[in-house]
Formats: structure tokens, C-alpha cells, sequence
């Protein structure tokens, strides 16, 4: 198992009052997953002048080397790039392989995470392939080059240090940056021509932190003028910096002529911009929850000239809905456009909304200055997923995990049920419950479903997108909550049998989380694909036929601990038909008796045992009440 790194957690809504609680640090489990590839960008500028394009099918191109073969042996000495039309990822958490429009036909990659399952934590990666020949940019006075890549960062720099995807240039082949450096400032190269220290590298990722999603794959585009722009020799150097990481891929490199005015719709586009109002960007809004929102989309210069007045334009159904106020983008400047006052209808569909960014300008490339997303608004459903399934969780269904997703409640609401996407392979009649849990700690109950078994026929399947089937577990009780008020909507599995769940949209950090021993402790992980776990607010929901466990013991019934998972003190609660014999066991996963006690003539009613599980090893236990012969058999996690 790959380690696991805490990150520092600042409050997710210092932007909306009624939602300034923080969570303790979490992070997500490295682990293996099932998902798709994504459909990777189309907004290509299809105007540019292009000069130079290289899609890897001739490995030829280019030359793979790495620090440690250049002297530099604090560096590990046998981690390479590969180039081919036969590769993929394949360590023990490995990605997708990269989704680009000729992967078929070769493209490049570092596998740092089969590197690092082989040999461990063994120092620091420092690898990087380059043109085997110059490319002549005489005439070409202002140089960009667009690249596809596919990346998922692991570590940043909570541990052992960042990693870095960087693109390198040089002038002659032999100046480069310095190998042992890898901020962009300390990238600028004198190459003794008379135009001392110039801009020679640019980084990929600057703004992404541990497990950030991204799409399959992702177009970059740099402005490479300061050390290309005119130069009769060119040489590109592609470096990967990092420790144990998943993978990079990088294919359809291209050097072209940089327009005069172009802006791009960029990285961050959003219905509820999460990042300014710490708004859960939530794909089906109970008609109960609508509310006001706030659009955004992050947008780039890529012309060489100041880009003036531009502003952000939104329609939602075709209509107008929002304007942001206007902004000046200067050359290789981004910055973040803004359109707010859109209130959602009480009308219960589907919500296009298409963007639209516009300035003064002529663009050299409309079509990536417009977009689409989509949101729904449902009777009764509250979900953050959007109803695709984008794999499955855990990757090892006989795992026991607690699934959280939380919500916020803009207007006052009750809760009837929690609904769950299912998958199919699950194994039939395995107990599983459902939760609402406290939205600032995560780890409180504040109701519970019954337990249930699970029923094979309200599963689903992958393919099964925008048709889910979903499986209700009604509360015991409603919960009341009121406008402003929190709470986590919890899919609970015990473990031993297989279940698993399906995962929907790529979500931003602690947004979502997963409750198991998915790193080095049983522990709250956060998860960047949401669990497809909603708030079911229909005063007449129906729970899932024939789910619930049917007490079969005539004189007692046993339920299930609480807290659960329990650290400390855990309650659990039975009832006697009549006075009896008692007798309580608790076994761990081996089979070892670790508690028992003999309670002796207990009295009818309802009865409670307060259990200490401080001095207990974390995991999964299982615990049995035996009343007048009779047994009845539960399972608890200890954190």
C-alpha cells in the first residue's frame, strides 16, 4: 500500500456563512480504480499556423534520458520515459492510458507508479525525453506550443516534495535549465547570444494539489517566444521530478505561430463556482434547495496582445442568465470571470447552460471561447452526481467503507431516506445500512436506516448512464433540518461479503469522503469522484422491497453499535422479550475471542452494554448476543 500524506484543510466556505465549519485533515487512498477514460478537450484553435508537429509514431524524434545517467546521482538511475504505440500504465494504482486522437499510433510516457511499486520509496525521479533534431523558428517571431497530455499528481509536497511535469527549451541543444531545479523561476537560461537570462521552462500543472481530476486529455498551450520566438535552433525537453507518482503521457506536440488576440475558456468552469463561493456544485437540486448561483470560468491570453473588455456571458435554456462585469487579460495573463444573480426556477428539468466569453477582439480561435454544462432541478432527489457513472468504489468490494457525501440546505427540508446507486456484482443478501451524519465532524450519527440485505434486483450496471437505479433505505425516524444547516448522507458496508457503488463527476478536494482502511490507518479519506450517494426528500419514499433484515429470534432483538466505527466508548442496544440468560462475545477477523461477558438473568425491556474499544486493534469485528440459546450476530468497525 502506497503511502498516505494529510493535507492542510482550511474551512471549504469562508465565502457562505451559513456553512463556516472545516473538517479534520483528510486524504484519499491511492487505490486502484475502474474508470473510464474521459473525453479529452476539442476546442483546438482549427486557424493557427502550425510548423512543426510531432504525434510520436517515429520514437526516432526524440531522445529519453534521465539525471543520474547525466552524473547527477542523487537521482535514482533507472526510471525512464517510454515511447511506443503498445504501452500503457500497469503499476499498482495505475491511471488510464491517454485518450489523445493518435494514441494508436505511439506516444510518450513515464510510469512512475510500476517504477515505484517495483523498487519502493527509492529517492527522487528525474527523467525527461528531447528533440533528437533543432527545429528552425527564424521565421517565426512569437512561438506557442500545444501539447496532449494525461497526468494525476500524488504528492504535493506534503511529504517528500512536489512533482513537476515540465516543458523544457533550448537554443542549441546543450543549454538547458539546470536538471537540479524545477520552479519556473529558477528556469531562465543565458545562452550567450546577447539576450541574457530568457524564459526557458514552463510548468504543466502549477495550480494542482494531491489527487486534483483531470480531463483525458488535456490540452496545453504555452507562449514560448522568450526562448523560441526567432531562433534558428530549437530543441524541446519534456522533464518528469517526482517520487513514487501515477503516470504522465504526453502525445501531438505542436509548434505554431502565436495570434495576436485569442482567449480560451481554461480549466475551471463552474454553475455554483465552488472556488469563490464554497457552494457544492450540485448536478440535481431538490426543487425544495433551489436557490441563487454564481457562474464562473477561468480564462488565458493566448495571444501575444492585451485581450480589453472581456466579460463572461451565460445563458441558461437558452435564454439570458447571468453577465460577469468586464476585465483586461494581458499577455500570458488568466484570471477568473464572474456572473452572478442567477436564481434557479422552481420548475422541475433539466437546466442547460451554455457560456460564452467575449472581448473586444477579434478572436483567432471562437470556438474555445464557448461551453456547455448542465444541471437538473428534481421533485425530491438532492444529489452532488450527475447520474454517470464514472466507475466504481472500492476497487476491492469486500472492503468495509462508509461512503459520505455532504450537503448543504438552503431552505428548511426533511429527510426521509438515503438513496444509493448499487452495482452490479454486489454480493445478494449482504447486511449494508444507510446514515445521516453530522456535517462537521463526520463521524457523529444523527439517524440511521434499518439494516438491511442486500436485494439483487436494484443494482445496476456501468453502461447504465442517466438510468440509474437507485436504492432507497428510509430512516427510522425523518430528520428535520433547517436553512443553513449541514448534513452527510452515509452508505455504510460492513465488509467480507462484495459491495460496491458507483462513482459519478470529477469533484474538488474534501468534497466529498470515504470512511476504511484505505491508507495507513482506518481513517476519513477524501475521494475527487463523488459517491453516487443522495438525500432522498420525498415524504412518501418507499424503501427498496424486501431489504430490510427481519428480526428472526423470538425472545430478543439485537441492533447495531453506535457510534460505528467507534474509537472509544460504543453503545449496543438489545430488547428482551422476557427476563433471560445473556451472554455478550466479541471476535476480530481471525476468529480470537477478545471480550466476553456473562450478564447473567437480565431483566425484559430494553437493555444497553457500553463497550470500551480503546485497547482493541483497528479493523472489523464482529459481536454476538446469546439470550436462552439463541444468537443474533452483528459486525462493528474500530478506528
Amino acid at each position: 500500500m502506497k503511502k498516505i500524506y494529510a493535507l492542510a484543510f482550511a474551512s471549504l466556505f469562508a465565502s457562505v456563512a451559513a456553512f463556516g465549519q472545516s473538517y479534520q485533515p483528510l486524504v484519499k487512498n491511492k487505490h486502484k480504480e475502474t474508470r473510464r477514460a474521459q473525453d479529452g478537450a476539442t476546442t483546438v484553435n482549427t486557424n493557427r499556423v502550425e510548423f512543426y508537429t510531432n504525434d510520436f509514431s517515429n520514437c526516432d524524434d526524440w531522445v529519453i534520458d534521465n539525471a543520474f545517467e547525466n552524473g547527477y546521482t542523487d537521482f535514482v538511475s533507472d526510471l525512464f520515459f517510454e515511447c511506443g504505440d503498445n504501452i500503457q500504465p500497469d503499476g499498482p494504482a495505475s491511471i488510464d492510458a491517454i485518450n489523445s486522437e493518435t494514441a494508436d499510433n505511439g506516444f510518450m510516457m513515464i510510469d512512475s507508479d510500476e517504477y515505484g511499486g517495483e523498487e519502493g520509496f527509492d529517492g527522487i525521479e528525474n527523467s525527461w525525453f528531447q528533440s533528437a533534431e533543432a527545429i528552425n523558428c527564424t521565421d517565426h517571431p512569437f512561438v506557442s506550443i500545444s501539447m496532449w497530455s494525461f497526468y494525476r499528481m500524488w504528492d504535493n509536497g506534503s511529504s517528500d516534495g512536489n512533482e513537476y511535469c515540465l516543458v523544457e527549451v533550448s537554443r542549441d541543444g546543450v543549454t538547458w535549465p539546470d536538471v537540479e531545479t524545477f520552479e519556473v523561476a529558477d528556469g531562465f537560461v543565458d545562452f550567450g547570444d546577447g539576450d541574457g537570462a530568457v524564459q526557458a521552462r514552463w510548468e504543466l500543472w502549477p495550480e494542482m494539489s494531491t489527487q486534483d481530476p483531470v480531463t483525458n486529455p488535456t490540452e496545453h498551450i504555452f507562449d514560448i517566444t522568450s526562448a523560441a520566438g526567432g531562433q534558428e535552433t530549437v530543441y524541446l525537453r519534456f522533464r518528469w521530478k517526482g517520487t513514487w507518482g501515477y503516470a504522465w503521457m504526453v502525445d501531438d506536440v505542436t509548434l505554431y505561430d502565436t495570434p495576436a488576440n485569442d482567449v480560451r475558456i481554461d480549466t475551471y468552469l463552474t454553475w455554483t463556482d465552488y472556488n469563490g463561493t464554497g457552494m457544492y456544485e450540485y448536478s440535481n437540486f431538490a426543487l425544495s434547495q433551489v436557490t441563487e448561483i454564481q457562474f464562473a470560468s477561468k480564462v488565458r491570453n493566448l495571444g501575444y496582445e492585451d485581450q480589453t473588455m472581456l466579460t463572461l456571458d451565460v445563458q441558461v435554456n437558452g435564454e439570458a442568465a447571468a453577465a460577469s462585469d468586464a476585465i483586461d487579460l494581458p499577455y500570458l495573463a488568466q484570471d477568473t470571470l464572474r456572473a452572478a444573480g442567477y436564481v434557479i426556477p422552481a420548475t422541475v428539468g433539466e437546466y442547460v447552460v451554455d457560456y460564452t466569453v467575449a472581448q473586444e477582439q477579434d478572436d483567432a480561435s471562437p470556438e474555445n471561447n464557448v461551453d456547455q454544462q448542465g444541471f437538473n432541478v428534481t421533485e425530491y432527489s438532492y444529489g452532488v452526481d450527475n447520474e454517470v457513472f464514472s466507475g466504481v468504489f472500492p476497487f476491492d468490494g469486500a472492503d468495509a467503507f462508509i461512503a459520505k457525501v455532504p450537503y448543504q440546505f438552503f431552505a428548511d427540508a426533511t429527510i426521509y431516506g438515503i438513496d444509493v446507486a448499487i452495482m452490479e456484482g454486489s454480493d445478494p443478501f449482504t447486511p449494508v445500512i444507510a446514515h445521516v451524519m453530522d456535517f462537521e465532524t463526520l463521524d457523529e450519527y444523527i439517524m440511521s436506516s434499518d439494516e438491511g440485505e442486500l436485494n439483487p434486483d436494484f443494482v445496476n450496471a456501468t453502461t447504465d448512464d442517466n438510468d440509474v437505479t437507485w436504492y432507497t433505505f428510509l430512516l427510522d425516524d425523518p430528520v428535520d433540518v433547517l436553512a443553513g444547516e449541514g448534513y452527510v448522507a452515509a452508505f455504510e458496508h460492513y465488509g467480507g461479503s462484495s459491495v460496491q457503488i458507483g462513482e459519478s463527476k470529477d469533484i474538488a478536494d474534501q468534497t466529498a469522503f470515504v470512511y476504511g482502511d484505505f491508507g495507513t490507518a482506518i481513517d476519513n479519506y477524501f475521494t475527487n469522484e463523488v459517491p453516487m450517494v443522495r438525500f432522498n426528500l420525498n415524504p412518501n419514499a418507499e424503501g427498496t422491497p424486501d431489504n430490510v433484515i427481519e428480526n428472526t429470534n423470538v425472545n430478543f432483538e439485537l441492533f447495531q453499535n453506535t457510534p460505528n466505527p467507534a474509537d472509544a466508548n460504543t453503545v449496543i442496544r438489545y430488547n428482551l422479550e422476557v427476563a433471560n440468560n445473556v451472554t455478550f462475545e466479541v471476535i476480530d477477523l481471525t476468529g480470537k475471542r477478545v471480550e466476553f461477558m456473562d450478564l447473567g438473568q437480565q431483566a425484559a425491556g430494553s437493555q444497553r452494554i457500553n463497550f470500551d474499544v480503546s485497547n482493541l486493534e483497528a479493523g472489523m469485528y464482529q459481536y454476538t448476543l446469546t439470550v436462552g440459546g439463541e444468537t443474533a450476530t452483528r459486525k462493528m468497525l474500530v478506528k
